[in-house]
């Protein structure tokens, strides 16, 4: 990949703005970059640097010469974006990269066809470098293209390319809303523990070390997880008498997560629609 590329980001929420920080944070020298986010003060003043060009709406934009443009806007008003930036661009093609959720690529292809379209689905743990995005492409995306993308991606944790854009929705379920189904649990053995009477100061900080710490089990080990679970779970011992209840012969507890993850996998489909 030659050359300074011209970034743009639209919308810095949660999402834009951790890619922002990302991005700013590992000193990307071959990215300008841009941004456009009408309610200043919801940003990270560190975040707008000398090296970046902040608009409070796209119509500010003089010159829209930009090689990538990255949506991080609500869904709902992508629609109104798009011919935003179609009444500005003058006809300069760019490449195009969407991270809202439930919004297939079909969507821009309306408004920007024979254009380079990627679709990501990040997570929430970006805004700790810790996301883990899947990538989907359109036709025209080329193997430089590709590349940026990576590029850009990895700031924010790591990534993969899947090719099947219906495969989306299941990661959406999974990936996307993945983070909560972990606090819930965390939240779960917090209340449970003090319902028990445990009587200790810092029963949160107790409870997010198991989460932090298990989870960095799982990432250093070359052991599948079930074996990890199985390494946990001594013959006749505490951990075993609670998976006789977690994993009893109706799979109670698998069929209920299963039967969550089916209906955020609905949701993201009605959404798409």
């Amino acid at each position: 990949m030659n050359g300074s590329q011209k970034l743009l980001i639209i919308g810095l929420g949660k999402m834009g703005g951790s890619l922002l920080k990302g991005l700013i944070s590992e000193k990307s020298p071959n990215l300008e970059i841009s941004v456009v986010e009408p309610d200043a003060n919801h940003i990270n003043i560190d975040f707008i640097s000398n090296n970046i060009d902040h608009y409070l709406s796209i119509d500010k934009i003089n010159s829209f010469d930009f090689d990538m443009v990255i949506f991080a806007i609500k869904p709902q008003i992508v629609k109104e974006v798009c011919e935003e930036i179609l009444s500005v661009s003058k006809n300069n093609t760019f490449s195009l990269v969407s991270i809202l959720a439930g919004t297939k690529i079909k969507t821009f292809e309306r408004f920007f066809s024979n254009y380079s379209i990627i679709r990501a689905m990040p997570n929430l743990a970006a805004s700790e470098g810790s996301s883990i995005t899947a990538l989907y492409g359109n036709s025209l995306v080329n193997n430089n293209l590709k590349l940026l993308t990576e590029e850009i991606f990895s700031k924010i944790g790591d990534h993969f390319w899947i090719k099947n854009e219906n495969d989306m929705d299941i990661i959406t379920a999974i990936s996307g809303s993945g983070p909560a189904y972990y606090f819930y649990l965390t939240e779960c053995l917090r209340t449970i523990a003090i319902e028990m009477g445990l009587n200790v100061k810092d029963i949160d900080k107790l409870t997010k070390m198991v989460a932090k710490g298990s989870s960095d089990l799982m990432l250093s080990s070359d052991k599948s997880t079930s074996e990890l679970r199985e390494n946990v779970t001594s013959k006749g011992g505490t951990t075993e008498a609670a998976f006789d209840v977690l994993d009893d012969s109706e799979k109670t507890f698998y069929n209920l997560l299963r039967g969550a993850i089916k209906n955020a996998i609905k949701r993201s489909k009605e959404l798409s629609d």
